[in-house]
C-alpha cells in the first residue's frame, strides 16, 4: 500500500513536472484559466485516490501495530506551513467575499481551494513519496524545451502557430511576467546541478539547461529577471568558498551568462530585425551592449587566478570567505545608499540637484514599472484595515474585491490603471499580508525561510561528513534552497501564479521528504 501511494505521487508529479508546462488549449487566450483548471482537476482528481491509499495504508499500519494513534513527528517548516492552511482557513471563514475566497480572482485562481492544495501537496509529498532525483530530470528537461521554445520565439521563430501570439506572449506559458516565474523556479535547478554534480553527463544536463534558461532569460523582457540572475549568482558565490572546484564552477556560470548576452548580440547584428520585443528595454539593451563583453576580461583572470589556486593550494577557498562578507556588506551599502537617495530625492520639492528627473530615484505610481502605484495601494489597503481585519486579512485572493470597496484608494487605482483590476500588489508577501492578515504572512515567509536554512545547513552537513546518498541526496537540496531563494526574491516585484507557485511548494516538499528519509531511513 505504501508503495502504491508513493508511485500515485510519482506519476502525479511527473505529469505536474513534465507534461502540464506544455498543457494549451485555444492558444494563449485564456491560458491563465486554461493552466489553472489542468492543475485543479489533475491535482484533485490524484490527491483524493491518493489520500484514499493513504488512509487505508494508515489503517491497516495502525492494526498490525495495535496502535491507532502515532505521534507525528514536525518538523519547523511542517509548522509553517501547516499552520499557514489554518490561517488560509480562518481567512475564508471571516472573509467578506465567501465566492471569491474560495475559487480566487477570475484568471488567478489563488484562493482557498488552490492553497489548500499546496498545503497538501506539501504533507502528501513529505510523507508518502519515496524520493526520486529523476523527477527532478524530468523537470529540468521540460523547462529547457519551454525555454528553448521561448527563446526561439522571442527571435520570431515559431516552430508551430499559437493562436492570439504577440511579443507579449512567449513559449507555451503566455504573458512573460508569468514566464519569468517559472524561469525563477528551473534556473536554479540546473544552474545548481552544474555548480554541484560530480558526474560528467550530470554536469552537462546542468550546462545545457543553464544555458538555455539564461539565454532566454535575458532576452524575454520582463525586467524582474535581472533580480533572479542577481539573487542567483549572490546564492551561488556565498557557498562556493566550500572549494576550489565550486568556486571555478560559479565563474563558469558568470562567463555563461557573459557569453549567453554576446552570442544574442552577434545574432542581432546579423539578423537586425530578429528581436521581437520593445525596443529600448532591458532585454533589448543586454542583448545589444558590448557591456558583458567587456566583463570577460576580468572573469577570465578571476578564473585563471582559482585554477592557480586549485593546482598550487589544493583549492582551499576558505581562507578567502572574507570575500563573501564584503560582498554582503557592500550590497547592503549598496541598497542603503539607494534607498537614503530615493526618499531624499522624492521628498525633496523638485529633486537634488542632478537627480530630480531620475525616474529610479523618485518614488511616484510610476516608480519601477508601476510597482510604486501596486505596493503604495497594497500598503494603504492594509494600513485602513480595522484591527481585527488586520489579522484574518481580506480572505484568500480577495486583494481585489476589498480594494475595489474602498472608496479613496480604488479611484486613485482607477485612474493610473484605467480599467485594468488590480488584482494584487505585484509584490508576493504585501498581498498575502493583505489577504491573510499577518499570522499569514509570519506563516508564509516562515515557510521559505525555514526551508532554505534547513536544507543548506543539511547539504552543508552531509558533504563535510560524507554521508547521504552522495550527489542524488545533495545537490537537490541546494538546488530547492536556491529554486525558494530565487522565486522569493523575483515575487518581491512580483505574485503567486499557477505557473510557478505549486511547482515550488512541490519542491520544498521532496526537499522536506530527503530530510526525513536522511533521519528516518524510507518509511520517513
Amino acid at each position: 500500500l505504501k508503495e502504491a501511494v508513493s508511485l500515485l505521487l510519482m506519476a502525479y508529479l511527473f505529469v505536474l513536472f513534465a507534461m502540464y508546462p506544455f498543457y494549451m488549449q485555444h492558444g494563449y487566450a485564456e491560458i491563465g484559466n486554461a493552466k489553472f483548471f489542468f492543475y485543479r482537476d489533475v491535482t484533485v482528481g490524484a490527491f483524493c485516490l491518493i489520500i484514499f491509499a493513504a488512509v487505508l495504508y494508515l489503517a491497516v499500519r495502525a492494526c498490525r501495530e495495535k496502535r491507532l494513534f502515532r505521534r507525528p513527528s514536525l518538523s519547523v517548516t511542517d509548522w509553517t506551513v501547516l499552520l499557514y492552511g489554518v490561517c488560509v482557513l480562518v481567512s475564508y471563514f471571516f472573509s467578506d467575499f465567501k465566492s471569491e475566497a474560495l475559487w480566487g480572482e477570475n484568471g488567478w485562481h489563488m484562493g482557498l481551494l488552490t492553497q489548500l492544495l499546496f498545503v497538501a501537496s506539501w504533507f502528501l509529498i513529505s510523507r508518502f513519496w519515496e524520493f526520486d532525483v529523476k523527477i527532478l530530470y524530468a523537470g529540468l528537461l521540460a523547462s529547457s524545451a519551454v525555454f528553448l521554445l521561448g527563446l526561439l520565439n522571442r527571435y520570431s521563430i515559431f516552430p508551430f502557430a499559437v493562436e492570439g501570439a504577440n511579443n507579449g506572449f512567449l513559449s507555451t506559458l503566455g504573458n512573460i511576467n508569468w514566464y519569468c516565474g517559472y524561469l525563477s523556479v528551473f534556473l536554479p535547478v540546473g544552474a545548481l546541478l552544474y555548480w554541484s554534480a560530480k558526474k560528467r553527463y550530470l554536469r552537462l544536463l546542468g550546462l545545457a539547461a543553464a544555458a538555455v534558461g539564461m539565454a532566454t532569460g535575458v532576452s524575454q523582457g520582463s525586467n524582474s529577471v535581472f533580480l533572479i540572475f542577481m539573487g542567483l549568482f549572490v546564492f551561488i558565490f556565498c557557498l562556493s568558498f566550500q572549494s576550489g572546484e565550486r568556486m571555478k564552477r560559479f565563474v563558469e556560470l558568470l562567463i555563461l551568462f557573459c557569453l549567453s548576452c554576446q552570442a544574442q548580440r552577434l545574432y542581432r547584428m546579423a539578423v537586425p530585425d530578429a528581436f521581437d520585443f520593445y525596443e529600448g528595454s532591458l532585454s533589448d539593451r543586454i542583448t545589444l551592449s558590448p557591456v558583458t563583453l567587456y566583463a570577460l576580461v576580468p572573469l577570465l583572470f578571476v578564473y585563471l587566478f582559482v585554477i592557480f589556486g586549485i593546482k598550487k593550494k589544493g583549492g582551499n577557498f576558505a581562507r578567502y570567505k572574507m570575500l563573501r562578507q564584503i560582498l554582503l556588506l557592500l550590497l547592503t551599502v549598496t541598497a542603503g545608499v539607494y534607498f537614503f537617495l530615493l526618499i531624499l530625492n522624492t521628498r525633496t520639492a523638485g529633486g537634488i540637484r542632478f537627480m530630480g528627473e531620475i525616474s529610479s530615484l523618485r518614488f511616484n505610481k510610476l516608480w519601477g514599472s508601476s510597482r510604486g502605484g501596486t505596493w503604495a495601494a497594497g500598503y494603504d489597503l492594509f494600513k485602513q484595515m480595522p484591527s481585527a481585519r488586520k489579522l484574518t486579512g481580506a480572505g484568500p485572493d480577495c486583494f481585489a474585491m476589498y480594494l475595489y470597496t474602498v472608496p479613496e484608494i480604488r479611484e486613485r487605482v482607477m485612474n493610473q490603471f484605467g480599467r485594468a483590476r488590480l488584482t494584487n500588489a505585484h509584490n508576493e508577501w504585501l498581498s498575502v499580508l493583505v489577504n491573510t492578515g499577518i499570522p499569514g504572512l509570519i506563516c508564509y515567509a516562515g515557510i521559505f525561510i525555514s526551508a532554505i536554512f534547513r536544507f543548506l545547513q543539511k547539504a552543508k552537513k552531509y558533504c563535510a561528513n560524507g554521508t547521504g546518498r552522495g550527489e542524488e541526496t545533495i545537490w537537490p537540496l541546494y538546488a530547492f534552497a536556491a529554486g525558494a531563494f530565487c522565486y522569493t526574491v523575483h515575487n518581491m516585484v512580483s505574485f503567486q501564479q499557477i505557473l510557478s507557485t505549486p511547482f515550488i511548494f512541490c519542491m520544498l516538499a521532496m526537499g522536506e521528504r530527503l530530510l526525513r528519509e536522511r533521519k528516518y531511513g524510507r518509511n520517513g
